[in-house]
């Protein structure tokens, strides 16, 4: 086990790195390195255990575009594949991504703050059409998400 020193220092060293060899460009390269060592952080994790991608599906012209986030679990191998809608701002939750109910497209099923969050949702069963218009189910981006096929029920069209 290493010290929080050692993390912190660790962290740092990881999001400078990742900065200047992004091919993204330097603004885009801290965001992702920066949503990288916060997912992991929150899920208590290795940043040998975080993969990041741009999202090209909800792409945006302004600063912060979305990130997405994958996490391996070390001891299963399962991936879990998160969203970062505006990765400048540390304090926004992830969205974990899954199957709609209606169209299987990949959308916000959970916001995701830190371990527990993600342990409550794996907790639940898996969602049905029956459970998205009960409050407190899905996030409030399920609806808007551009994952949605252009003819699911639950997609609303912009």
């Amino acid at each position: 086990m290493t010290s929080l020193a050692e993390r912190a220092h660790a962290a740092a060293v990881f999001i400078r790195h990742n900065t200047a060899i992004s091919p993204h460009g330097p603004s885009r390269g801290e965001e992702h390195a920066r949503t990288a060592v916060r997912l992991a952080a929150a899920l208590g994790l290795g940043l040998d255990q975080i993969t990041t991608a741009p999202d090209w599906q909800r792409r945006r012209t302004s600063p912060a575009e979305p990130v997405l986030a994958t996490a391996t679990c070390p001891d299963t191998n399962e991936q879990y594949v998160f969203l970062s809608r505006f990765p400048i701002y540390d304090d926004e939750a992830f969205e974990l991504l899954g199957p709609c109910p209606e169209c299987s497209g990949h959308v916000p099923l959970a916001l995701v703050r830190h371990l527990a969050d993600l342990g409550t949702y794996l907790a639940r069963p898996p969602l049905t059409p029956g459970d998205i218009p009960r409050p407190d189910t899905v996030p409030d981006t399920f609806s808007v998400d551009e994952g949605h096929s252009r003819t699911c029920r639950y997609g609303e069209v912009l």
